[in-house]
């Protein structure tokens, strides 16, 4: 892709639906208005490639974990035990009151004893050691698939959302009520998020300085809306983009969906 393409909805499901109500309820119109299904059919294959750029993301993400699940697989247990049966000799050759200094092989087999305890103790710290750094090799990896996203392990946290603190600078571009609410709830459980200005202009394939632009949503879903255009719609339950030119989109739409659909 070498320019931001903005969709009339966030998902394909909402292009979909809409181009199958068009043919079933306005067939005329099909015929008389043929670049806007066009369009429609655009939307779901730019959606399509946004989403297949994410879907390798993870892919690589994906082989990481498995390559560091296996590097974790080498590393042993502990040898705790070794260190235990270590000690119970080396207490056994310890001289007690009266005794004669150990001397000798005695000395050298309680010196042995107390090294094995040190080597036990060794291999455990080296095994933690290495234990820490490809964990922190998961979590640069996890980083890197995250970016700049907010995902919550609990989806409720996101809809708890209803202002941001200290209102960021982007905030000046969200649309009025409620569909604001809606986009900040959608942010902040991770399933859209924004692209910065230096996204944006690698993909108009233009230098990013200087822009000063509403910013651009992102979906999950492939959808890329202007964040000011951002609405949101009760009766088709979902998110559409809007148009000056337009009317909003008929809510008849979600009639077409497939039962194993939803977007």
């Amino acid at each position: 892709m070498t320019e931001v393409r903005q969709t009339r909805f966030k998902d394909v499901c909402g292009s979909i639906d809409e181009l199958k109500r068009v043919l079933y309820e306005e067939p005329q119109r099909a015929v008389a208005e043929r670049a806007a299904l066009d369009s429609l059919v655009e939307d779901a294959l730019v959606m399509l490639a946004r989403m297949e750029l994410r879907l390798e993301q993870y892919e690589s993400f994906r082989s990481t974990v498995l390559a560091l699940g296996a590097a974790m697989q080498q590393i042993g247990g502990s040898r705790r035990a070794e260190g235990i049966a270590a000690a119970q000799s080396l207490r056994a050759r310890l001289p007690g009151e009266g005794d004669a200094p150990p001397e000798g092989e005695a000395r050298e087999a309680a010196v042995a004893a107390a090294e094995a305890i040190r080597e036990a103790a060794r291999d455990v710290e080296q095994k933690m050691s290495r234990y820490k750094d490809l964990a922190l090799d998961l979590e640069r990896a996890f980083r890197e698939v995250k970016g700049e996203r907010v995902w919550v392990l609990d989806a409720a946290e996101a809809e708890q959302a209803a202002a941001l603190p200290g209102e960021p600078v982007w905030a000046r571009w969200l649309p009025a009520s409620p569909h604001r609410e809606r986009i900040l709830r959608l942010l902040r459980s991770g399933a859209a998020h924004l692209l910065s200005a230096e996204e944006v202009a690698a993909l108009r394939g233009a230098p990013a300085a200087g822009e000063d632009g509403p910013p651009f949503v992102q979906f999950s879903d492939g959808g890329v809306i202007a964040l000011p255009r951002v609405r949101w719609s009760d009766e088709l339950r979902n998110v559409y983009a809007a148009d000056e030119s337009e009317a909003p989109p008929h809510p008849g739409g979600l009639r077409y969906r497939t039962p194993a659909g939803g977007a």
